[in-house]
């Protein structure tokens, strides 16, 4: 199979009602799609992608009026959320109901749903007028895809399409949230911050904490979105900046601010990866607001911890 990129959404529309999967473009990364409601479908996702059965999808649609649909009890804060943040990156999860096929969900009692901003994705969903399953579009566990060519570089020969929507806007993955007594819990950081959340809905969000003992969204895995090369968390970049180790250094203190290193965590990360460097640094971000997805996908894509004593370094495993 030869994989080619489109322009036309119809085209993509035309293979997920088909039963196919084809990648499409978010506003956050690239998805690899499928009909949401055809279990022979979904499961073309898992196999192609390599992704344990264990591991839920989210579940996009066209707007708020669809959740009913799909989920069985709504909380007031999904709408007010919504009111503000959706169409957008942020997925709820909320307790299903029995149209979503079990291996959508991993065989678990809640879905996670989400409202897309990217006019294409919108586009496809209207088309087919039906929702789409849609984790990020690479090889289970590696670096996420923000362009077209990112997802031929990662599934070439083992899809048909990738529909070009050009560079994703926002470049993390989604922020997703779960609801539980009247509680706001984040199950995984991203673009919609935990304070964004507070703002509109005047409730405290808490962060899971520690292992979460099952996984009912995406990104809960300790090790994910990571490179070939072994990634390194470092304090001091400048030592590698001189030493002889054939190191490579990203470091995203150059951009201006959170969101345009969010813009280029991924692709950063890709470029760096397919330079030979024996190993990988970076270091974290300032850990609040939207620093906290970003630190969130840097540990998770890292093989550990570098650290420099006595002129010598010291590499941790996580």
């Amino acid at each position: 199979m030869k994989t080619s990129i489109i322009n036309n959404p119809a085209d993509a529309a035309l293979e997920i009602t088909a039963g196919r999967i084809v990648a499409l473009p978010t506003e956050t990364v690239y998805g690899l799609a499928a009909d949401a409601l055809n279990p022979s479908a979904v499961l073309k996702i898992y196999e192609t992608k390599k992704r344990p059965d264990f591991n839920p999808l989210i579940v996009h649609v066209s707007g708020i009026e669809e959740f009913e649909k799909y989920a069985e009890i709504i909380p007031e804060s999904v709408f007010k959320i919504a009111e503000t943040y959706s169409p957008g990156p942020i997925t709820y999860v909320l307790n299903k109901n029995s149209v979503i096929p079990d291996i959508v969900t991993a065989g678990i009692d809640t879905v996670a749903l989400r409202i897309p901003a990217h006019p294409l994705f919108r586009q496809v969903l209207t088309m087919c007028g039906k929702p789409i399953a849609a984790p990020s579009a690479n090889m289970f566990g590696r670096i996420s895809p923000t362009t077209a060519e990112d997802v031929l570089k990662e599934l070439d020969g083992k899809i048909g399409y990738v529909l070009d929507g050009g560079r994703c806007r926002i470049g993390i993955e989604s922020t997703v949230v779960r609801f539980e007594d009247d509680k706001i819990i984040i199950l995984r950081h991203g673009f919609v911050t935990k304070e964004d959340i507070e703002k509109v809905t005047g409730k405290e969000v808490t962060t899971l904490k520690g292992k979460a003992s099952k996984i009912s969204s995406p990104g809960m895995l300790l090790s994910h979105y990571s490179p070939h090369t072994p990634l390194y968390i470092a304090e001091d970049l400048e030592y590698f900046k001189n030493v002889n180790a054939n190191a490579g250094i990203v470091d995203f203190g150059v951009y201006r601010d959170l969101k345009e290193t969010a813009l280029n965590l991924f692709s950063d990360l890709r470029i760096a990866d397919e330079k030979n460097f024996n190993y990988l640094v970076t270091r974290l971000v300032e850990n609040k607001g939207l620093g906290r997805a970003i630190n969130d996908r840097l540990v998770k894509a890292s093989s550990g911890r570098a650290v420099v004593e006595n002129g010598s370094v010291l590499f941790s495993k996580k």
